[in-house]
């Protein structure tokens, strides 16, 4: 099969490496165009369209459906295999490949359809997750199946290691998927119960609250610390948390009788007070500065007694 390989995120790197090794061709890369990014804005590619362009691959940055669709005239492909693009395909494209856009989605469909399905599913306190290959349509990821399967979503996991974990868990499987479908493998359409949806995530989702418990508050670390960021407003300034952990330490110890929504110094540690318990802020980003343990800004803060967040 002939196919032209759309992504602009790192988790489509396993995928497309492992294809290289298969009977099947990639003739050419779709990814977004260049952003402007850091103090000076100039324009840089992204992580995936750099890894393309180092194996000397044809790669195309189109800007919009006029532009997908000449591309796949000039230049025709068996199918289009997509993972985490970032545009909306609309049916002027998604019927010109004879095997029509292949999509590698996240999630164990019909839940988490959209953008950010693991996030979603971190965020709501899942136990599973998944993977599905399934053909675009033009609804929101409501095209039938060719497979799927099912994901542990361990405690420990964050949205960077579980992406990391189904993006080489496809890379084992897609070849062969691929093969079935070349063969006649017929898709089935999606379940009409289960449906969820994981629409784009917004920084203003990061901010945590008094009135989150110390569980939604350590699931949105989890899902939302490393992008784009969980924080905390402490004196009129962002305290951003990188990574944090379930404290044991026990409310009724009197260095720790502390308001809801209160930073406290421990032995060694900093934490952070909810209703129903702590959480230990280990990795914290101070406003312009550098990350830092949680313990060296208790330290370098010199927090008061009763010191609330916002």
């Amino acid at each position: 099969m002939k196919i032209a390989f759309a992504s602009s995120s790192p988790v489509g790197i396993p995928i497309f490496n492992a294809l290289l090794s298969t009977q099947h061709e990639i003739l050419y890369v779709l990814t977004n165009p260049d952003k402007p990014t850091g103090r000076g804005q100039s324009f840089t590619a992204n992580r995936f369209a750099e890894h393309a362009r180092s194996l000397a691959l044809q790669i195309f940055k189109p800007t919009d459906e006029v532009e997908i669709v000449e591309i796949l005239r000039a230049k025709p492909v068996d199918a289009v295999l997509t993972v985490a693009y970032g545009q909306l395909i609309k049916e002027s494209a998604l019927h010109l490949p004879p095997y029509g856009w292949l999509n590698i989605h996240f999630s164990k469909l019909p839940a988490w359809r959209g953008a950010a399905p693991v996030q979603y599913a971190i965020l709501h306190g899942q136990t599973q997750t998944g993977v599905s290959i399934f053909r675009l349509e033009a609804g929101m990821d409501t095209g039938p199946v060719f497979e799927s399967w099912t994901t542990p979503i361990e405690n420990s996991d964050t949205t960077e290691s579980l992406l990391k974990k189904l993006s080489e868990e496809s890379s084992l499987k897609v070849g062969r998927i691929l093969d079935s479908i070349e063969a006649g493998q017929q898709p089935s359409e999606q379940n009409s119960t289960g449906i969820s949806y994981a629409p784009k995530i917004k920084k203003e989702m990061g901010k945590i609250s008094a009135q989150d418990s110390r569980v939604n508050a350590m699931a949105k670390i989890r899902a939302l610390g490393e992008n784009p960021g969980t924080y905390v407003t402490f004196r009129g300034q962002r305290l951003g948390i990188i990574s944090a952990q379930l404290s044991y330490a026990h409310l009724e110890e009197p260095a720790l009788t502390a308001p809801t929504g209160t930073l406290v110094a421990g032995k060694n540690e900093l934490l952070l007070s909810f209703a129903d318990g702590f959480l230990r802020l280990e990795r914290v980003l101070p406003q312009g500065k550098k990350p830092m343990s949680g313990a060296d800004f208790a330290r370098g803060a010199r927090l008061a007694p009763g010191e609330l967040c916002e």
